[in-house]
This record gives C-alpha cells, sequence and structure tokens, in this order.
C-alpha cells in the first residue's frame, strides 16, 4: 500500500473516521479534505476499537464501512486502521503529505502531533476542519438511517 509519488509530485491526504452510517457530515468533510490534496485515503476504526472506545458496537461491520466509502467515489483509498493502537502504521505506509482532522478528534490530533514530533515525521502537515450542521449530522445523532 505504499504510496507512489508521480512526476507530478501529487499530494496524498489521510483522514481518519469510524464512518460508520455515512451522512451528508462525513460527504461535506471528505469533500473538504479531498481540495487538500489529489489522493484521499480514508483509515476506518476496527470494530474493536469503536467497542473499546465509544462502547458500543457499530451499524456496519468495518468491511462494510469500508466498501461503502470505496464504493461512494468519495475516497481514493479506504484502509483498516491499525492493529494497534496509537502505532499509526498507516501513517508511514502510506506517507502523506496533509493529514485531515475533524473538529471533534482533538485527542487524536494531540497524540498524532505527539507521535509525529517522536519520530521526526514533522513534514506532515495536519488541518482541523470545522463541523457542519453538527446539531443535524452527526453519527451519534442519526439513529439508523441510512443516507
Amino acid at each position: 500500500m505504499m504510496r507512489r509519488r508521480n512526476i507530478l509530485n501529487m499530494k496524498t491526504v489521510l483522514v481518519f473516521g469510524t464512518f460508520d452510517i455515512i451522512h451528508p457530515g462525513h460527504k461535506w468533510f471528505l469533500s473538504k479534505a479531498s481540495n487538500f490534496g489529489d489522493h484521499l485515503v480514508a483509515v476506518v476504526s476496527r470494530d474493536s476499537f469503536v467497542q473499546e472506545w465509544k462502547g458500543k458496537a457499530t451499524v456496519k461491520d468495518e468491511k462494510e464501512r469500508i466498501r461503502a466509502l470505496e464504493e461512494s467515489g468519495m475516497v481514493s483509498q479506504a484502509v483498516l486502521s491499525d492493529t494497534e493502537i496509537r502505532t499509526y502504521k498507516i501513517v508511514q505506509e502510506v506517507q502523506p503529505d496533509i493529514i485531515c482532522l475533524g473538529h471533534d478528534q482533538k485527542a487524536l490530533l494531540e497524540d498524532l502531533e505527539d507521535w509525529l514530533h517522536r519520530t521526526g515525521d514533522n513534514h506532515i502537515k495536519i488541518e482541523i476542519l470545522p463541523p457542519w450542521k453538527r446539531n443535524r449530522y452527526s453519527s451519534s445523532r442519526i439513529n439508523g438511517q441510512n443516507w
């Protein structure tokens, strides 16, 4: 899955998320993230991580969530997150130019910044995207509706 740079020096953008039910908020986030580069790679949280972090199972399993993202045409590639929390091997594999995070991913931001500093990967830029209609389109507010 190593990224190949071509002679045009295309930029790769990386995003992280559960993407359980792809709703207009996700679509807005992915659209804005894609504006930062040429290839958008979505890292999808593993079912076990979601259960541990959120204390509940996802509506769709990890394979279904990856398939939904790939079929949506909004990402160049969708991949599962690392098997171990906080290792960021996927960042080393993809070698993004930019990582876009949602406004609600503050813990991930702090952890990523620390990891990037420790590994010397300070060339990777991090962008925080603002919320879009958060009171209407958040995964926690949508109960089983499929957008």
